[in-house]
């Protein structure tokens, strides 16, 4: 049996605005901050284990020359878990809508991280060691996640910490630190070369700041023109779209003359006519039937995708209603094929375009019925999971192949046991469907097995009881 899911989370359906995709505005900054957070746990636990081997193999790290971080790695980890609990707590209280205190936050990561790395530069080697260089991990950051002068910002608060820091070691007031013990000999003799590695480590960090902060902004500047372009193309894909409804919707009238027409040739003069045209006339109802059809499904596809169901009229409404009315309307095809519908759907309020949702569950039961054998069973039901009511449409027709349900909500798609089994079919009242609940929110999951039958399961996000209504 093959699966098919769409939409079965709701953050799948939203939609970033493009300003914050481009300029990476308190959703993206939000996301960075928590970000942050889980990194500099990962940081705690290197420092953790830094200050056990100081402790636990002091003897080995002293034989290959190394002084061991006895302290400093305890004290910078228990610095880290103190902060990290304060941000975490700030980050939960926030939300996309306050960027201010995102970009509060963030700034106050930033600074408690340099902080910290000037600690540990200090304490392995300012200039006696390459660990200086780590400082170019925020740099690289900032380039990404901030505007130029941002990032600026944040290069030259890493710069002066930095350098404050080897003055202060070559003008004594610092004992000059080295986790290599010839290193620490060497800083200590060569005042002038560790204070022109630490301007030539400056340099290198300005070098690494214009080139990652151009190149940021670049492709910024490109995602900009891009997003510009894609909002070009989606205003003429609407103005195509409405195009081609006025022209569609003009097609309404032929075709209803036709049958008008053909009902007026069937009342006065039908006795009259030879049984050969006969025959040509109930093809061309036929043919003009289908066609009629088609133009309302893709009237209704296109006015689904101009007008959504945000700029439609939403309402509480009850399923239990809309299924019942769905039913109303399908019950002669069901006597017609002989088909049995069972029902178990309770009284549940959910909001959503009444209109709509009957669009919606009439392709759904309507498929059901025309894909079922004749005499079968369709179960029409629902489950609720917390606030979430999954309702089921479930047939024993059939089927679908595993190879052709991935494409099912493709417009005009029709498999080759779907048009032996109902020539009518347009191929796009899946499409519809998909629409519908793509603009609802709801999620869809679909099994099916050839030959067995199939169903649709739609997941509808929030419903409640309707007090005073019997199920």
């Amino acid at each position: 049996m093959a699966v098919l899911e769409l939409f079965t989370k709701a953050e799948e359906l939203k939609e970033k605005p493009v300003s914050e995709q481009v300029y990476l505005g308190s959703t993206v900054l939000l996301h960075n901050a928590r970000w942050f957070i889980r990194v500099r746990w990962i940081v705690v636990i290197i420092f953790v284990l830094t200050g056990l081997a100081g402790n636990i193999a002091s003897g080995v790290l002293i034989g290959i020359g190394i002084v061991p971080p006895v302290k400093w790695p305890w004290f910078l980890s228990a610095v880290l878990i103190i902060t990290n609990i304060f941000f975490s707590i700030h980050v939960h209280r926030l939300s996309e809508s306050s960027r201010k205190g995102v970009e509060i936050n963030i700034w106050l990561q930033i600074i408690t991280d340099l902080t910290v790395i000037t600690v540990m530069v200090y304490m392995i080697g300012s200039t006696s060691t390459f660990i200086a260089f780590i400082y170019i991990f925020h740099i690289a950051l900032a380039c990404i996640f901030f505007r130029p002068l941002g990032s600026l910002v944040v290069t030259l608060i890493a710069s002066g910490m930095y350098i404050t820091d080897v003055i202060l070691e070559i003008t004594g007031v610092l004992s000059p630190r080295s986790i290599i013990a010839n290193n620490l000999i060497m800083g200590r003799e060569t005042p002038f070369i560790a204070l022109v590695n630490a301007v030539t480590a400056v340099f290198i960090w300005l070098i690494a700041w214009y080139l990652v902060s151009n190149l940021s902004r670049a492709v910024r500047k490109q995602d900009k023109k891009l997003s510009d372009a894609n909002k070009n193309l989606l205003k003429a894909n609407r103005e195509k779209t409405m195009q081609v409804l006025v022209t569609t919707h003009e097609l309404k009238s032929p075709f209803s003359d036709i049958e008008t027409l053909i009902m007026v040739l069937k009342f006065k003069y039908w006795d009259d006519i030879p049984e050969s045209v006969r025959e040509i006339i109930g093809r061309i109802e036929a043919k003009s039937h289908m066609l009629r059809e088609r133009i309302s499904k893709i009237l209704i596809l296109g006015n689904l995708r101009i007008k959504p169901a945000d700029n439609a009229e939403v309402s509480s409404v009850d399923i239990k209603e809309i299924i019942g009315s769905v039913l109303e309307n399908v019950k002669e095809e069901a006597k017609r094929r002989k088909i049995t519908v069972n029902v178990d759907v309770p009284h549940r309020a959910v909001n959503g375009n009444k209109e709509q949702l009957n669009i919606l569950f009439s392709n759904l039961i309507m498929n059901a019925i025309v894909y079922s054998h004749e005499k079968g069973v369709i179960d029409v039901y629902a489950e609720l999971h917390g606030d979430e009511l999954h309702l089921y449409v479930s047939d024993h027709g059939i089927g679908i192949r595993d190879d052709a349900l991935p494409h099912i909500f493709d417009e005009y798609f029709r498999t080759t046991e779907g048009v032996r089994f109902n020539k009518r079919s347009t191929g796009l009242g899946l499409s519809i469907v998909k629409e519908i609940a793509k603009n609802h929110k709801f999620g869809i999951k679909v099994k099916s097995e050839l030959n067995r039958g199939t169903t649709f399961e739609i997941i509808i996000p929030e419903s409640k009881n309707l007090i005073g209504k019997e199920d």
